[in-house]
């Protein structure tokens, strides 16, 4: 057996976790985690979808899930057979024939050298994040592909509910946040999303450009149905291309792509919380992951506790932002309460925005989800001392 399996089941026993608790956790059916440790990678429907896993279960263990990641191509490039024509064995040429592919070669290069130089690519802008506003897009259609920038995002449907897909970090790899967790992908590597946590994918995620350590060139995101069937309903329902276009210009320049508005059947709902707690959102049968995005208005100190383990501090400008998963709760403290803007993003494309407080006030916020007393669970915010 590899180190796969084995380093997955030994951090999760060593942890003292069952796979009901990761499953719950981590929104990754049991059985995909039973297969992804007993190293069954054919119960998934493909490698992308097995990479994804794999990468968000190691890294919720606290394992190096690039390492995994690297053993899982090697395993799968092993186990590819060898073409027959690769046993065959080859002839020779003779020297007029290879003297011919000799000349054929040298024309190759001069003229493959003249469409290079002579020929630049149109080069990536760089757009400095506090020069701009994040802008939210719709997929419409079948799929979405468009250079993002951090803090945009991209409203997706799923049946009746809407969800939002956020570009948080661009680093060594790309973050996508969305409400059932994140997704870090290197260049030209796939994920998925499943949005009604039922374990199958509905929607399949590419990043097919960016520059590491460079947000300022942005990452060309792709996203499209990972069901046939969704992609073929989509395609039919989406606006002709002609209306879209008229749409967009009238309302934005050429130049600036036009900013999709909120679904109206999920607007943000503003929740003042002064004191004793504020009930945010409510699960019927269980707590399920979190999105806290902060936009600051002016210069903040602010620090932040995410499931009483993770823990940053930083001193933000006006323009910037902040995007942070949470399982169970966050505790935050902000020196200047009216200069962050705080907005709560939860399953099914809800959200909601928190007022935090005024002008150069103090504000030290806990949200958290708790149990009721008829047993279901409520994400509530409150002061803290």
């Amino acid at each position: 057996m590899s180190p796969i399996g084995e380093a997955l089941r030994a951090a999760r026993e060593e942890k003292g976790l069952a796979l009901d608790r990761v499953a719950d956790e981590t929104n990754i059916a049991k059985r995909y985690l039973a297969a992804l440790e007993a190293e069954d990678f054919g119960v998934f429907p493909g490698d992308p979808y097995a990479i994804g896993f794999l990468r968000n279960y190691a890294e919720y263990l606290g394992l190096a899930s690039d390492d995994l990641v690297a053993t899982f191509r090697n395993l799968r490039i092993q186990e590819q057979p060898v073409p027959i024509q690769e046993l065959i064995p080859r002839r020779g040429l003779s020297p007029l024939a290879m003297g011919g592919i000799a000349a054929a070669a040298v024309l190759v290069l001069v003229v493959g050298g003249v469409l290079v130089f002579g020929k630049r690519g149109p080069a990536v802008a760089e757009i400095d994040p506090a020069d701009r506003a994040p802008v939210e897009y719709r997929l419409e259609g079948a799929s979405f592909e468009r250079r993002l920038y951090e803090g945009d995002a991209l409203v997706m449907s799923l049946g009746s509910d809407s969800y939002k897909l956020l570009l948080a970090k661009i680093d060594d790899a790309v973050t996508l946040e969305s409400p059932v967790g994140s997704n870090r992908l290197l260049l030209g590597e796939e994920g998925t999303l499943d949005l009604d946590r039922n374990g199958v994918p509905e929607f399949k995620l590419l990043v097919s450009d960016f520059a590491k350590k460079a947000p300022a060139k942005g990452a060309v995101i792709r996203v499209e149905y990972a069901d046939p069937a969704l992609a073929a309903a989509a395609a039919a329902a989406a606006p002709s291309a002609a209306g879209s276009a008229a749409a967009a210009g009238a309302a934005q320049p050429a130049t600036a792509p036009a900013p999709v508005p909120p679904p109206a059947a999920e607007p943000a709902a503003a929740v003042s919380v002064s004191g004793k707690n504020a009930v945010i959102f409510e699960a019927s049968k269980s707590p399920y992951p979190f999105v806290l995005s902060v936009t600051f208005r002016g210069p903040c100190m602010f620090r932040y506790e995410i499931d009483r383990r993770d823990r940053d501090e930083r001193y933000y400008h006006k323009g910037e932002t902040i995007t942070v998963n949470a399982n169970n709760s966050i505790r935050l403290w902000a020196s200047n309460a009216q200069a962050a803007k705080v907005t709560i993003q939860a399953s099914g494309g809800k959200s909601a925005d928190l007022d935090l407080g005024g002008a150069g006030e103090v504000a030290v916020k806990r949200i958290s989800w708790s149990q009721g007393e008829s047993g279901g669970y409520a994400l509530s915010a409150a002061d803290v001392d």
